[in-house]
C-alpha cells in the first residue's frame, strides 16, 4: 500500500508542475516571438463596422441558440399564437335502438348529427359524416370524426 500513497504524491507534483508551465507560458505570438504579429487591441472606434441585417441574418440561419442548429420548421407568427384554436366539433351521442341481424343486417341509431329520431342502417352507409363499419350479435360499430364507437342494445329492466 505504499507503492500507492507514493503514485498519489507523484501526481499531485506533475499537477503542480504542469500549472506552473501553463502559468509561465507566453499567451500571444509577440511573446514566443513568432514572425506573425499579434492582433493590435480593438476600440470602440476603430471596431470594423459590420451591417445589422448581415448579423441578424446569420443568427437566423445557423440557429446558434436551437439544440439541432438548424432553423425552425414552423414560421413565428404573434397573431396566430394570440388566436384561440377552433373550437372541437361536439362529439355526438349515439344510442343503438334495436339490431336485426341476418344476411342484411340493419340497426337502428339515435343521435346521428343532422338527423331527427332514428335512422336505420346497414353496414357501410354514411350518416352525418359517420360510417357504419360493422353491425352483428347485438353490437354496432360506428367510425368517424376521428373516433370509434361501440354501441350496444339497451336492456330493459
Amino acid at each position: 500500500m505504499r507503492w500507492a500513497r507514493y503514485a498519489s504524491w507523484a501526481l499531485v507534483a506533475a499537477g503542480v508542475t504542469a500549472l506552473g508551465w501553463a502559468a509561465a507560458a507566453p499567451l500571444d505570438a509577440e511573446d514566443r516571438g513568432s514572425p506573425i504579429p499579434a492582433r493590435a487591441a480593438v476600440t470602440g472606434r476603430d471596431a470594423p463596422r459590420v451591417p445589422s441585417d448581415s448579423v441578424i441574418a446569420t443568427i437566423a440561419r445557423e440557429a446558434p441558440f436551437r439544440a439541432i442548429r438548424r432553423a425552425s420548421g414552423v414560421a413565428y407568427d404573434p397573431v396566430r399564437q394570440a388566436t384561440p384554436p377552433p373550437a372541437a366539433v361536439p362529439r355526438p351521442t349515439l344510442v343503438l335502438v334495436g339490431v336485426l341481424e341476418g344476411p342484411a343486417a340493419t340497426a337502428v341509431v339515435e343521435g346521428f348529427p343532422g338527423a331527427e329520431g332514428g335512422r336505420v342502417v346497414r353496414v357501410g352507409d354514411v350518416v352525418g359524416g359517420l360510417r357504419v363499419a360493422r353491425i352483428g350479435s347485438g353490437v354496432v360499430r360506428i367510425v368517424g370524426m376521428d373516433t370509434m364507437w361501440v354501441l350496444k342494445v339497451r336492456e330493459l329492466r
